[in-house]
């Protein structure tokens, strides 16, 4: 196959499926603000969380959804789960559709399937209401929840972490996810919080997604993570928590701001303790290691 009919669909995607989809209003940890949705003059829908990548014609704000969350404590602690020792490349069958897009079957949680649209302009993983009732997640207050600013008004949707998502034999766990209510007739969108942890290829000739490890041939690997990804994976919790701690304190007078604060700190302070017990099962070297 010639190389001209892959395409990269990223160089290299962030790795933090935490940081990439904490959007939040007035404290916001360092990463994108928020998730834009645009449709075009052929009805094609867009996301992407970088508003430069919007075209022109489509930026004012009628023709344009922004999606924005404030994202808290959830309200079960994270599961110490490893990812998916495999470190090869993953080739997955996709399935080819009018547009451009590209539609992938995954398992969810272990046992529930769903068909989901390819979209590295999708900060995290993001799901139909339906899918979002099976996983028991739709109508739970105990979630935190994200604010859908829509032309039809403000909808909240819950954040949350999926055990599992599994595509073809590549598995990411803990990852986060959202459910989008304008979802219809489709099951929603493989985003950046399962894709980021791989550099992705698009073979359009075969209509194969191609998953490629970061790792290097001849990379040490601990779980079958390589010293780079370790680093960013504990520099990303680290840098995001003592900014929360810094805003936290700036807000300290404002009860209802810090609260939402204390809350996304203790989120944070769980996924940095799950990676870090992680770390000592496979006696990742103490180097390599941030906190903050």
């Amino acid at each position: 196959m010639c190389m001209s009919n892959r395409y990269p669909l990223r160089p290299w995607i962030r790795i933090s499926c935490v940081l990439c989809v904490s959007v939040v209003l007035v404290f916001a940890a360092p990463s994108h603000s928020a998730i834009y949705q645009w449709q075009d003059e052929n009805g094609k829908t867009h996301f992407t969380d970088n508003p430069s990548k919007i075209p022109p014609q489509y930026r004012k704000k009628d023709e344009l959804k922004t999606f924005k969350g404030a994202p808290t404590a959830p309200s079960k602690p994270v599961k110490l789960l490893s990812p998916e020792k495999k470190s090869g490349t993953h080739v997955i069958k996709a399935k080819s559709l009018p547009g451009g897009h590209y539609m992938v079957e995954v398992l969810i949680n272990g046992n529930i399937r769903a068909d989901l649209i390819v979209d590295t302009g999708a900060s995290m993983v993001i799901l139909s209401n339906r899918l979002g009732e099976r996983l028991g997640t739709l109508y739970n207050t105990n979630l935190p929840q994200m604010e859908f600013h829509t032309a039809g008004g403000k909808v909240e949707t819950p954040l949350f972490i999926l055990d599992s998502l599994q595509l073809g034999d590549a598995t990411v766990l803990n990852l986060e996810a959202s459910t989008n209510p304008n979802f219809q007739g489709m099951d929603g969108l493989l985003g950046m919080s399962f894709l980021g942890e791989f550099n992705v290829e698009m073979d359009r000739e075969r209509s194969e997604l191609i998953l490629k490890p970061f790792a290097g041939k001849g990379d040490q690997l601990w779980d079958g993570q390589n010293e780079k990804w370790w680093r960013k994976k504990y520099t990303t919790y680290a840098q995001t928590l003592r900014h929360l701690q810094r805003t936290a304190y700036r807000a300290r007078q404002d009860f209802q701001k810090s609260m939402k604060i204390k809350k996304m700190i203790a989120h944070y302070e769980k996924l940095h303790k799950t990676l870090d017990r992680r770390a000592d099962k496979v006696n990742l070297p103490k180097e390599y290691r941030s906190y903050p």
